[in-house]
């Protein structure tokens, strides 16, 4: 792969896998959110939530934040340090003060389903006591069940002893996000996005599409593996990188079930008409398949790259489905897609930022960063996603949140987006992460996010 250990070089691998959605994909995600927002919150008014729930979604933006964990028995939500500790706290909408946070969770601050949730970095914990938050399809959901403890609290005059409401939030993601919907034009989110797609997705540059076509040189592998199903992909993909997406690629893998899909044994299915068809036993290149499993996907990668174990690397922006499985039981290498690194304060041309020896980008691609979009990532009331001041005694700004630990842990390294790292040579030396180090922050390109610059 690379003679030198702390530096990552596309040029070095086999074959090059992509996630779709928020990595090849990108959304505008005020949008987006806000067409999120509304379909949950309709699908929990159905059910019969007090309308209350849903109010406009950008008078709460500054308490939307990528990683935070519901507590749900307790109606609480929580951002957490690396080890575990309580860094902040809500009840419902109610950030609460370090005194409060003692009285319930004891003056160690220590969350009790935290070795759960870091050990498999597993979403959704037993009986679902706790679910975590990490993408852009779930992360306005945060804001319902806020809105729903309140007015819990209100109609009960005090704080109940238990919350029972999670079981709902989850049948509402599934009411607007089971693959089957899109074909129905069922619920509520698939409908909206589906009447005007562009609304809600970015198209790719030109750079980018110049670089996948670069990428299958020296008889790489190119492949596109992504959880969604067929037809809101082929949607999708459209979109992002036009109707001869299928040049860009050697094979086509959707309804992955990711991270299921490293540790399953599902079978590939054919695509036939649009549809999952039969089951197959061998991949063939040029195809487009449906579910599937690593160990039949490598059996794949070893044919077309005749290695008996080609070196792969995978660019996903899930933590939780991308990077864990894929370096844990995949043994590939991850490159993280992360647009908080933007809104963080990473911007094109900061020189306090910018690496020094930065060569002039090979491929023209898109580095426009949307002022909105900033104001729905931050959190002055949360946070940063990376960094937590109070716990850094030392102050030598390493990642101390529970998400920071994720990223140095699993990832080779970490680009706000894919026009960034497209828009450079294949051959590019970047540095790494020092998986052992907890909260490294040498991966960041093409620079650290601003609340770990020294």
């Amino acid at each position: 792969m690379n003679d030198d250990s702390s530096t990552f070089c596309l040029a070095g691998y086999d074959a090059i896998g992509f996630d779709l959605d928020h990595t090849l994909a990108k959304y505008k995600l005020v949008d987006l959110m806000n067409l999120t927002y509304d379909s949950l919150c309709e699908s929990l008014i159905k059910k019969g939530y007090n309308p209350k729930i849903k109010d406009k979604l950008d008078v709460h933006k500054d308490f939307i934040c990528k990683g935070l964990f519901l507590d749900s028995e307790k109606g609480n939500i929580l951002k957490l340090s690396h080890d575990g500790k309580i860094l902040r706290c809500s009840h419902g909408t109610r950030m609460m003060d370090k005194a409060e946070i003692i009285s319930v969770y004891g003056p160690d601050l220590h969350w009790e389903h935290f070795e759960e949730a870091i050990g498999n970095v597993k979403a959704v914990g037993k009986d679902m006591k706790y679910r975590f938050f990490e993408n852009y399809f779930d992360i306005p959901a945060l804001v319902c069940c806020a809105h729903i403890v309140d007015i819990l609290d209100e109609e009960n005059g005090e704080p109940l002893k238990k919350y029972d409401f999670w079981k709902d939030v989850n049948h509402s993601f599934g009411e607007n996000y089971i693959p089957t919907q899109f074909a129905k034009n069922a619920g509520w989110f698939f409908p909206r996005l589906k009447e005007n797609p562009k609304t809600y997705l970015q198209p790719s540059s030109n750079g980018v599409k110049d670089w996948l076509k670069e990428l299958k040189g020296d008889k790489r592998v190119v492949f596109l593996m992504t959880s969604s199903a067929i037809d809101f992909a082929g949607l999708v993909i459209e979109i992002v990188l036009g109707s001869d997406w299928r040049n860009y690629f050697d094979i086509y893998i959707t309804d992955a079930k990711k991270p299921g899909f490293f540790t399953n044994n599902n079978k590939f299915k054919s695509i036939e008409a649009g549809i999952p068809g039969k089951e197959v036993n061998s991949l063939e290149p040029g195809k487009t398949y449906s579910g599937g499993n690593y160990a039949d996907l490598m059996k794949f990668l070893e044919k077309q790259t005749r290695k008996s174990d080609p070196k792969v690397v995978y660019f996903g922006d899930s933590l939780c489905s991308d990077s864990f499985p894929a370096k844990v039981y995949g043994n590939w290498d991850v490159v993280l897609v992360l647009e908080e690194m933007e809104a963080e304060g990473y911007h094109p041309g900061s020189k306090d930022i910018l690496e020094p020896k930065r060569k002039v980008p090979k491929h023209e691609v898109n580095l426009y960063i949307n002022p909105d979009e900033e104001q729905y990532i931050l959190s002055e009331g949360w946070g940063s996603f990376f960094y937590h001041e109070e716990e850094d005694p030392k102050h030598d700004k390493h990642m101390n949140t529970y998400w920071g630990r994720i990223i140095s842990r699993y990832n080779a390294i970490a680009v706000p987006t894919v026009e960034y790292i497209a828009g450079m040579p294949i051959n590019h030396q970047y540095k790494k992460f020092n998986s052992s180090e907890v909260g490294n922050t040498e991966g960041f390109y093409p620079g650290k996010p601003k609340p770990l610059l020294p």
